[in-house]
C-alpha cells in the first residue's frame, strides 16, 4: 500500500526522522550480531546500530530435555512463527539432574569444578541458532541451585562467570543473563556478571527477575543492560497489569530496555491464545523493547511439538509483522496522556508516541468506539490506520481535523476482537 508508507514517510520527515527508509524496515533483515543497547537506552539494536525487536520464546529446559534434532527442530519452527530469540537455562532444574546426554554440569556439584562435556552439548545447539540468525539467551544462575551457589564465595563466583563466559565467547549470538532476585545477594550477581564481562568482548549481559520490583535504585551496584522480568504462577492478570505499569515508567526514565513475559495462566483455562496476545501488546505498549512469549514449550513435555503452535506463538508472526511496518523505535510510552479525554479508555487503551506528538500509536483490547483529543497532537490533519493483531491486516482509518472530540471505530465490531490504531499528522 504506497498511500501507507507515504503517510509514515511523512509523518517521519516531519518529525526529523526521514532517515528510516519505511519500505525496507518493513522487511525481516539479518541482524549483524552481537546485539547493543541502543544510545538512547529504551531498545535493543544490531551490531549497526539498526533497530532489533527482540521476540523471544522462553526454553528452559532444552539441555536437559532434548536432543539435537528435536532442537533444531523447535528453532525452525519458532523462526517460522517470527520469533529471533530464545532463552536456555544453562544449569538443570535440581543440581542432581543431567542434560539430554545423561553428563552433570560439575563434578560432586562443585560450581570450581566445570565439567567441560556438559557444556559442549551446548555449543552445537548455539551454532546452529546462528546459521539461523536465533539469538540464544543463556541463563547462568537460578533459585533452585542457590544452596550449591551460597556454599561458595566471590572468586568462584566469579570464576564460574569467567568460565562459561569463555567457552561460549566465539559465538555472536549470545546474549547473557544472570538471575537477580530478592534470595540472592548482589555479591554474588556482580560476582558472575564480572566474570561474564571480562571475556564476553561486549555482549549484552541481562538480568532476570520472576516479579515486579517494587522500586527502582538506580544507585544500585545489581546494574545490567537489559531486564527481564518472567512472572511466575502466582502472578496474576491484574498483578500483570500493574507490572506493565511498573515497567512503563521505567522505561519513561530511560534507565535501561525490558521484556516481560507473559503470565502463567490456570489450567482450567484451555485456550490461553487470546490473553497472551493482549499481554504482549501490554508489554510493547510499556516498553518497545519487545515480547518474551512463555508457554508449556517451556518444559518440553511429551507434547511439546503439538502445542508449539497454540498458546499465542499463532499469533506473534502478525506482531511482527505490524510493528515491522511501524516506527515503534521512535515511540515513547505515555502514563497519563491527554489524548484520551475519558477516564476508562485511559486506565484501558495503551498508548505510545513520538515525542514531536506527530504521531501515537494505541492498543485497544475491546473492538467499541473511542473519543481522542487530536488537540494534544500536533497538527491540524491527521490520517488514522486500523491493524488486526489478530490477523495482520489493516485498513485506512479515515481523516480527522483537530478537534478535541474525534471519534475513532474499528472497521469491525466483533466481541473480543483487540486492535491497534495508528494515527498522525498530515504534511
Amino acid at each position: 500500500m504506497k498511500w501507507f508508507r507515504y503517510f509514515i514517510f511523512s509523518i517521519l520527515a516531519a518529525s526529523g526522522l526521514a532517515a528510516v527508509n519505511v519500505s525496507q524496515k518493513s522487511e525481516q533483515a539479518i541482524p549483524k550480531f552481537p546485539l547493543r543497547i541502543s544510545p538512547n537506552g529504551r531498545h535493543i539494536t544490531d551490531n549497526n546500530g539498526v533497530p532489533f525487536l527482540m521476540v523471544a520464546d522462553v526454553a528452559w529446559q532444552m539441555l536437559r530435555k532434548l536432543g539435537y534434532n528435536d532442537a533444531v527442530h523447535y528453532m525452525d519452527t519458532r523462526k517460522s512463527q517470527s520469533f529471533n530469540t530464545f532463552l536456555v537455562q544453562l544449569l538443570p532444574a535440581l543440581p542432581n539432574q543431567r542434560n539430554f546426554n545423561k553428563t552433570l554440569p560439575f563434578q560432586d556439584n562443585d560450581i570450581s569444578k566445570p565439567n567441560k562435556l556438559y557444556f559442549d552439548y551446548f555449543d552445537k545447539i548455539i551454532a546452529a541458532a546462528k546459521e539461523r540468525n536465533l539469538v540464544v539467551g543463556i541463563v547462568v544462575s537460578r533459585k533452585s541451585w542457590n544452596a550449591i551457589f551460597d556454599a561458595q564465595n566471590v572468586e568462584v563466583w566469579k570464576d564460574y562467570g569467567t568460565y562459561v563466559g569463555k567457552h561460549f565467547a566465539k559465538y555472536s549470538n549470545v546474549i547473557w543473563i544472570v538471575s537477580e532476585e530478592e534470595y540472592q545477594t548482589a555479591a554474588q550477581f556482580e560476582a558472575i556478571a564480572d566474570g561474564i564481562r571480562s571475556v564476553s568482548e561486549g555482549q549484552i549481559l541481562a538480568s532476570l527477575s520472576t516479579c515486579s520490583p517494587t522500586s527502582v535504585n538506580d544507585s544500585s551496584k545489581v546494574r545490567s543492560d537489559l531486564k527481564f522480568i518472567i512472572p511466575d504462577s502466582t502472578v496474576t492478570p491484574a498483578e500483570y497489569a500493574a507490572l506493565a505499569n511498573w515497567q512503563k515508567n521505567s522505561a519513561e526514565a530511560a534507565l535501561r530496555p525490558f521484556l516481560i513475559a507473559n503470565s502463567e495462566f490456570p489450567k482450567e483455562i484451555t485456550d490461553q491464545s487470546v490473553l497472551i496476545r493482549n499481554q504482549a501488546y501490554q508489554s510493547i505498549m510499556s516498553a518497545a523493547a519487545g515480547f518474551c512469549h512463555m508457554s508449556t514449550i517451556k518444559n518440553f513435555n511429551p507434547t511439546w511439538k503439538v502445542n508449539i503452535d497454540k498458546d499465542g506463538a499463532e499469533y506473534i508472526h502478525e506482531l511482527v509483522k505490524i510493528l515491522k511496518g511501524i516506527p515503534w523505535e521512535y515511540m515513547q510510552p505515555e502514563n497519563v496522556s491527554e489524548l484520551l479525554p475519558d477516564s476508562a479508555d485511559k486506565a484501558e487503551i495503551g498508548i505510545v508516541s513520538l515525542s514531536n506528538k506527530k504521531m501515537s500509536m494505541l492498543y485497544l483490547p475491546e473492538s467499541r468506539p473511542v473519543r481522542l483529543n487530536l488537540n494534544y497532537l500536533n497538527g491540524k490533519d491527521f490520517g488514522a490506520v486500523w491493524y488486526s493483531p489478530r490477523t495482520g491486516r489493516r485498513w485506512t482509518g479515515g481523516d480527522f481535523k483537530a478537534t478535541p472530540e474525534a471519534v475513532v471505530q474499528p472497521p469491525d465490531s466483533q466481541p473480543g476482537w483487540d486492535w491497534i490504531l495508528l494515527i498522525g499528522a498530515k504534511r
